[in-house]
């Protein structure tokens, strides 16, 4: 994702140094939303999954409308919104009961589109899938978004040349707090072992969209 974003620069060498320090903020909104790879991969001692083969699930397309920048400004400007918790603090996941099988595949579709747009390098569309709770909590952690950094994010971008593919969602369950979750499973192309990930979901306006993600650094293995 940092090489994606510096070849801007690399291409028009006759970008300012505003221009620089404004892709530099941009990257660390991404790393918050996208990064839970990197952050994963570089902490020592974590139980890597075991080798899985990618689901038949049919890709969808990355076709989901962009947040704007008025319903940014206004989510940031909510200073009394409820977030969600960034971590388990190291407690086991909440076991919950087996979701039924239709919302199982609302799950199963959200995290496929979630993916596809993130593989697309359309963060402004994978963003329409978070609860505002959960998108206030990553962005109101950077210094706001310019209006250069929304169009730095609005212009796509993919992230890597062969796409990251989800391996599996198993364990979706309802949760003792109402929502709903799933451990997710993920191959990316850089990383020789398929990475682990919980998803939060809860239900607005009649569909399933993302309330959290956890990486493996933020929640124990049953």
């Amino acid at each position: 994702m940092t090489h994606l974003l510096s070849c801007h620069i690399q291409k028009d060498p006759t970008f300012g140094s505003r221009l620089k320090a404004s892709l530099i903020r941009t990257r660390r909104i991404i790393a918050a939303i996208f990064g839970l790879t990197a952050a994963s991969i570089s902490t020592a001692g974590l139980a890597f999954c075991a080798p899985a083969t990618p689901s038949s699930y049919q890709t969808p397309a990355c076709d989901l409308p962009a947040r704007t920048p008025d319903e940014i400004t206004a989510l940031l400007a909510n200073g009394s919104i409820a977030t969600p918790a960034a971590t388990t603090e190291g407690q086991t996941l909440p076991k919950g009961i087996p979701a039924d099988a239709e919302t199982t595949i609302a799950m199963e579709h959200v995290v496929h589109l979630w993916l596809a747009c993130q593989n697309a390098g359309e963060p402004l569309r994978a963003w329409s899938l978070f609860s505002d709770g959960y998108l206030y909590r990553l962005l109101s952690r950077q210094e706001g978004l310019s209006g250069e950094d929304y169009r730095t994010l609005a212009t796509p971008a993919p992230v890597a040349a062969e796409a990251a593919m989800v391996l599996g969602v198993e364990g979706e369950r309802l949760l003792p707090d109402g929502r709903y979750g799933a451990t997710v499973t993920i191959g990316y192309p850089a990383v020789p072992m398929p990475k682990r990930f919980f998803f939060f979901f809860t239900a607005t306006d009649g569909r399933l969209i993302i309330d959290g993600i956890l990486g493996e650094i933020s929640f124990s293995v049953p």
